[in-house]
């Protein structure tokens, strides 16, 4: 549901649940913003960026009740207890005497899921490649297939899309994909509204951005992805460019890694499924209609993206050696940058302190989520396992704020964890050297 750069994940709305509604400034009605689906909450109001004929303007904006650390009666399924047991090899306690372990012990656990899980979730994959679209991803669609097959086993237990799209195309291709998801989400009667802006990413995807959610060009370069919840529905689509610069030799993009981190996003975003604030029409339709837009407001930007390029890396990954492969680049494949020198005090200041509706404006602070969100997600992984990660957002979706769901699911407070993950991150961005200029 993001795009960036070659990880090409366009961020469609994240909303701050640290920032208070004053905190932030009313957009003007009417007036130009720059991501579309972005939600910004002042005084009471959530105004949404929205497509309007060919522009991204803020709507009149909708009255909000309170705050998302309030619970509700709605409850997502967890297939684990809570707070998770401390009596693994690698725990809060004892993480920096093993920091070496890390990323074995994650990717183990994680294989542990996926092995324990049996049956696959009910969700119906409805792969569309485009005539004359070559697929960069090795194996082809077999091999896509074994990624989503394992992806939903790692999940078991919480809530998935019933229909995950994935639409596939090269440039050549690109006004093919726009006609066909046209078509298709007429038939399916999803929202104008919502096949609108899915058209603007598939375009972008293809594009040069220029910010997050902001393309410009005739579609050429093909290396985007970009995963999103469907309004008022249970579906989600994945649309993913391909034959752009460089993809045939990016084994996240040749091993199926960005197909685990993608479909990883459908299932942030499912944990609203049921619920009914999320069940809109045309005429009643609002930000909290969107379940990747619920998704996005809950959490930190870190986990985002973090939980895609680490638990959705191993879903893909069969082996630790492919594994290794596809984390060798991460630590700075989106840096550096200004916003952290990777000490230990900058890491804490990233990960306790970002404001993600704020984070969403600004590239460089956005892009960390892929690398040290990445860092961050692979240390609770080998803590707590991969499903850890996901409660999060099952407790968010049923009320709960961040810092609440952390401390539900950790059993330790999220100031005290972001203090011992900003120590494990520092020690291992030492291990790796000064970043590149």
């Amino acid at each position: 549901m993001k795009r960036l750069l070659s990880l090409a994940i366009a961020p469609l709305l994240v909303l701050s649940v640290f920032a208070t509604p004053a905190n932030a400034a009313a957009p003007k009605a009417g007036t130009k913003c720059l991501t579309f689906g972005q939600s910004i909450v002042s005084s009471g109001m959530k105004f949404t960026c929205l497509m309007v004929g060919s522009k991204q303007v803020w709507n009149k904006g909708v009255k909000v009740a309170g705050t998302t650390s309030k619970s509700s009666s709605f409850k997502a399924p967890i297939p684990i207890s809570l707070p998770v047991a401390q009596n693994g090899n690698i725990t809060f306690a004892n993480v920096l005497d093993h920091v070496s372990e890390i990323p074995k012990v994650a990717w183990q656990r994680t294989q542990d899921v996926i092995s324990a899980n049996s049956k696959t979730a009910a969700t119906k994959n409805v792969v569309l490649v485009g005539p004359n679209t070559q697929i960069d991803v090795v194996g082809g669609l077999p091999r896509i297939q074994e990624v989503l097959a394992r992806s939903e086993k790692l999940w078991s237990g919480f809530s998935q899309v019933s229909n995950f799209y994935l639409l596939m195309y090269n440039a050549q291709d690109e006004p093919w994909a726009e006609k066909t998801w046209t078509t298709t989400g007429t038939e399916k009667k999803y929202f104008a509204g919502d096949i609108k802006g899915e058209l603007h990413r598939i375009a972008g995807n293809c594009q040069q951005t220029l910010s997050p959610g902001v393309f410009t060009g005739t579609p050429s370069n093909c290396r985007g992805a970009d995963s999103s919840a469907i309004q008022n529905s249970d579906d989600a689509i994945l649309t993913f460019g391909q034959g752009g610069q460089g993809a045939s030799s990016d084994p996240m993009v040749t091993s199926g890694g960005i197909v685990g981190h993608e479909y990883n996003h459908s299932v942030q975003a499912a944990q609203w499924i049921g619920n009914p604030k999320t069940y809109c029409t045309e005429q009643t339709n609002s930000p909290a209609c969107f379940r990747s837009a619920n998704a996005n407001s809950f959490a930190p930007c870190w986990l985002i993206e973090g939980q895609g390029n680490s638990v959705g890396w191993m879903s893909a990954a069969e082996t630790f050696d492919s594994y290794t492969t596809l984390i060798k680049n991460r630590p700075y494949s989106q840096g550096p940058t200004t916003i952290t020198d990777y000490s230990q005090g900058s890491i804490h200041n990233y990960l306790y302190d970002q404001v993600p509706n704020k984070c969403i404006e600004s590239g460089p602070l956005y892009s960390l989520g892929y690398t040290v969100g990445a860092q961050a997600v692979e240390v609770l992984t080998a803590i707590a396992g991969p499903q850890s990660t996901m409660a999060l957002y099952a407790l968010g979706a049923a009320g709960q704020d961040f810092p609440t769901a952390f401390k539900n699911v950790y059993g330790i407070s999220w100031s005290d964890a972001a203090t011992i993950l900003s120590k494990v991150l520092a020690a291992e961005y030492a291990t790796y050297g000064a970043p590149p200029r």
